[in-house]
């Protein structure tokens, strides 16, 4: 069908351009006719006339088309034409380099557009983004530095802003998850707490109502309003126009609907878009209403929770900016100190500010998650680089094999430009159709990618990204370019005589060249991959094995959202107490015990005294739990010495705690913990005496060495505390969150809800890092093991047939089956021994920046490179058998024949 276009649209071209020379040529023919009578020319003799002196029309029309047409145009669709036949006529040539192109394009394409969401791409609507910037600080804490981007205290932010001159905006924000409906309509969703400076940051208008204004966003309380976001206003208000005064409930706030956001604003989040956006004065009292002192969010500097926000003016450089906002944070911390006197003082935390990326993945300090993306996007690249190679030997081969025929065509006059011109089109075509099957495989594939790296809803754009589809564009130019080259380097330095004097069969030293470096090339970049694969692997493995103080996998977390209702401390309790023996009534549920924080997403601490110690915080930081009891039970904490605590460790009764084992040997190093005092919150508290020592178990960073942790019993430490339970399941939890959830929401008074999850999805998100380098390293070294045992398979494969009537003299000649084996196959293991020893060499060089990224595995551990050479052997073997048996079947008559 595609020729038969070509066709049609080249024979109307051609025909419009002939209709036109022939009404040009009649009127210079009726010209000369008319010069030659004005000359005295008959009639008759006129026309003869000025025939002959305008010459051979035929010719003249040939000129004129040669004149007209675009030759460079004209060549290169010639060559496309060319190479859809040559694709056409060698199918599995097509297909193998397609599909090889694909992954390659499709890999870098996914990661590009996970990374770039992650770490590169501005946010919609966002005004002049080189001059907007995050304000990270930075803080010295017992000899080291911690950078810190969000849970900066809403009164330092004041300072910073009525402190500086270089900043032309300033805003507050945060991004929690906050109940948002009425009822059973409730669901925790993301909303955007901002001042009303945020919206001046972009250049959105909203698409109904308006935005709220500063005098709705006030300390010590904001205005109740709302604007909803775009994508929530569809799908719960169905796009009504009329939504504008209604009022939706978020926490325990009633806000009115002002506005909503226009299509496609995302604010800061756009990976989970926020349902809607309140004004940060108002935020506290959606979840703060039971305080006594809810101003003291914007008064006091203990309490951390905002991220700030900045537009730099114009001309200001980024280092005057970062001398400026340091300043006003060490002014800050001096008002602090002026405050509380008991407040670290600016010698011994030593804060500086920066300004930097607003998305943190690109800030001053990556996390763990970002450096691993980046890496696994060079992952990508590698594999690109071994799908070329391995097209390119594809293509060397089959011009190696028509290597007679090319010399031919040059012997008949045709130029080596030309015929370069037409391999480039040709791996630009086949460059082409890999990047659009590269999309697809971007676009299926990057769903669970984009799992492993981010959270939240938002969909997968390939095909509608332009920026994603701009990289898929390059890396096929990239491809054709790379894969194009060793063809055209031949055809560019071919030795015609000597090609036609052998038939072909010349050059094979040359042959030799450009297939081993392209195929210890694969080779290399494979072990590297397999390399980084089994040190992740490893790493991850370490990850799961560690005992990290509990098992998390047969726990729900059940948390308790009051939506602001201020119950006093009996009913608190009332409550807590119900919905312990309602968990424990609930069919598999083994144990249920009340709880105060939550690993890895919500940790707490308090000033510890305790005797002969002068300053326990300077030791490192306390972490604490506050439960009822069972909970060593729920959580298979192991108690090592002494006992837990159980019912009668209730209010009124002595104190008691139970201790870890760091924590233990960090107080009491000479002496037993057993019965020692410890005081909680103040020195003139009475004795909290330690009953028992637990295991060690880790609260928010798998790689610290600090396991400093203690539990009380809740009765004892806050009655009326605490904001949910862990429950131990019987089985998989997963199938009976819902059970759960509607059993205990029957609990649950007025508006109040509570929501459930399994207690392993919060701990895995901590491991996050080390499974994604484990499961790209892992895809990425197969796919390139695969695709370099293709390519030696193949290239092998080639040369025994190309020294078929070698291999027939040398068995005429006496040599032994083993020895024309040995020879085959000492080819292919020659070629994936240089790979082993390159690639091994190229890891070993970049293991300093790969360790980092590694849990408790060394990056230079020999055992994984001898690992990974033996595979890469025995897989060089595997491909060469076949070539190898077919060698062993030369028959020695046929070459005498030849001879």
């Amino acid at each position: 069908m595609r020729e038969w276009i070509a066709r049609i649209m080249d024979w109307l071209r051609r025909d419009r351009l002939d209709r036109e020379l022939r009404e040009e040529l009649h009127f210079h023919s009726r010209q000369l006719e008319r010069d030659a009578l004005s000359a005295g020319a008959s009639p008759d003799e006129a026309p003869y006339a000025a025939r002959r002196q305008l010459g051979n029309a035929t010719l003249v029309m040939e000129a004129a088309r040669e004149r007209w047409s675009v030759p460079s145009l004209e060549h290169f669709l010639q060559d496309v034409r060319y190479a859809l036949r040559g694709l056409r006529r060698s199918p599995g040539f097509a297909i193998t380099a397609i599909v090889a192109l694909a992954f390659g394009i499709g890999a870098n394409a996914a990661m590009f557009g996970i990374v770039d969401r992650l770490m590169f791409r501005q946010y919609p609507y966002l005004k002049d983004p080189s001059a907007v910037h995050r304000i990270y600080l930075r803080l010295s804490e017992r000899g080291t530095t911690r950078t810190q981007a969000d849970g900066i205290p809403y009164t330092r932010y004041a300072d910073i802003r009525d402190g500086t001159s270089s900043f032309s905006h300033h805003a507050a924000f945060l991004s929690p998850t906050l109940a948002v409906g009425i009822g059973d309509d409730a669901r925790e969703r993301r909303v955007g707490v901002v001042s009303a400076a945020f919206w001046d940051f972009f250049s959105a208008r909203p698409a109904l109502g308006r935005f709220f204004s500063a005098a709705e966003d006030m300390t010590p309380r904001g205005a109740d309003v709302a604007v909803l976001g775009y994508g929530f206003w569809q799908s719960e208000y169905g796009g009504r126009a009329d939504v504008l005064g209604e009022v939706v409930q978020v926490n325990n706030v009633y806000a009115t609907i002002i506005g909503v956001a226009p299509e496609g604003f995302v604010g800061i989040d756009d990976d989970d878009p926020p349902a809607l956006f309140m004004p940060i004065t108002t935020y506290r009292g959606a979840v703060d209403a039971a305080s006594a002192d809810p101003a003291r969010w914007y008064t006091k500097y203990s309490n951390g929770w905002v991220s700030i926000m900045v537009r730099r003016k114009p001309g200001v450089s980024i280092e005057q900016a970062n001398a400026d906002v340091t300043r006003a944070l060490r002014a800050s911390y001096q008002k602090e100190m002026e405050l509380n006197p008991g407040a670290t003082s600016t010698a011994k935390s030593n804060p500086t500010a920066v300004i930097s990326a607003m998305k943190t993945g690109a800030g001053p300090d990556p996390s763990l998650e970002a450096r691993t993306a980046l890496w696994v996007m060079g992952v990508s690249a590698i594999v690109l680089l071994i799908a070329c190679a391995n097209v390119a030997n594809l293509f060397l081969t089959r011009a190696l094999k028509h290597e007679r025929e090319t010399a031919l065509r040059l012997a008949l006059g045709v130029t080596r430009g030309r015929l370069m011109m037409q391999t480039l089109t040709e791996s630009l075509l086949l460059s082409f159709i890999g990047s659009v099957a590269g999309l697809l495989v971007a676009y299926w594939g990057g769903a669970g990618l984009r799992q492993l790296l981010v959270a939240g809803d938002a969909p997968i754009e390939v095909f509608t990204d332009w920026r994603t589809i701009g990289v898929a564009i390059g890396a096929a130019l990239l491809a054709a370019v790379l894969t194009g080259l060793a063809p055209s380097f031949m055809i560019a330095h071919g030795d015609l005589a000597n090609t036609l004097k052998t038939g072909g069969r010349g050059g094979s030293s040359r042959r030799s060249r450009a297939h081993s470096v392209l195929l210890v090339l694969q080779g290399a970049l494979s072990v590297v991959l397999l390399i980084g694969a089994v040190l992740f692997v490893r790493s991850f493995d370490n990850v799961k094995a560690m005992r990290i103080g509990y098992d998390a996998e047969p726990v729900l977390f059940v948390n308790r959202n009051m939506r602001g209702l201020r119950l006093d401390s009996a009913s608190s309790v009332a409550l807590r107490t119900a919905l312990v023996e309602k968990a424990r009534a609930i069919p598999r549920v083994e144990a249920a015990s009340w709880i105060y924080s939550v690993p890895f997403r919500s940790t707490s601490a308090t000033r510890l005294f305790v005797a002969g110690i002068d300053s326990v915080s300077r030791l490192g930081r306390f972490t604490y739990q506050a439960s009822s009891s069972g909970y060593f039970e729920v959580m298979g904490t192991r108690i090592k010495r002494g006992r837990a605590y159980t019912d009668a460790d209730r209010a009124g009764a002595p104190r008691v705690m139970v201790v870890s084992e760091s924590m233990a040997r960090a107080l009491w190093p000479q002496a037993d913990p057993l019965g020692q005092c410890v005081k909680v919150h103040a020195d003139t508290m009475p004795c909290t005496t330690v009953i028992g020592i637990a295991e060690d178990m880790i609260q928010n960073d798998l790689q610290s060495s600090t396991r400093f942790h203690y539990y009380m019993p809740v009765d004892q430490f806050d009655p009326a505390g605490g904001n949910g339970l862990f429950l131990k399941m019987r089985g998989d939890p997963r199938p009976h969150q819902e059970m759960v959830r509607k059993a205990l929401q029957s609990v649950m008074p007025g508006q109040t809800f509570v929501s459930v999850m399994p207690l392993s999805d919060v701990v895995d998100a901590a491991r996050r890092s080390w499974q994604l380098g484990a499961t790209m390293f892992v895809a990425f070294g197969v796919l390139a093991l695969i695709v370099a045992a293709i390519g030696l398979h193949g290239v092998i494969a080639y040369n025994v047939t190309q020294r078929m009537h070698e291999l027939g003299v040398r068995a005429a000649l006496g040599a032994q089956l083993k020895d024309i084996v040995r020879l085959v196959v000492g080819e292919g293991m020659a070629f994936a021994f240089a790979g082993v020893v390159l690639g091994g060499l190229i890891a070993f060089l970049a293991s300093p920046w790969v360790q980092p990224l590694l849990f408790q595995q060394s990056a230079k551990d020999p055992v994984v490179y001898g690992v990974v050479g033996v595979m890469m052997l025995l897989v060089a073997l595997a491909a060469s058998a076949s070539p190898a048996a077919r060698a062993a079947r030369v028959d020695p008559n046929t070459a005498l024949r030849a001879e």
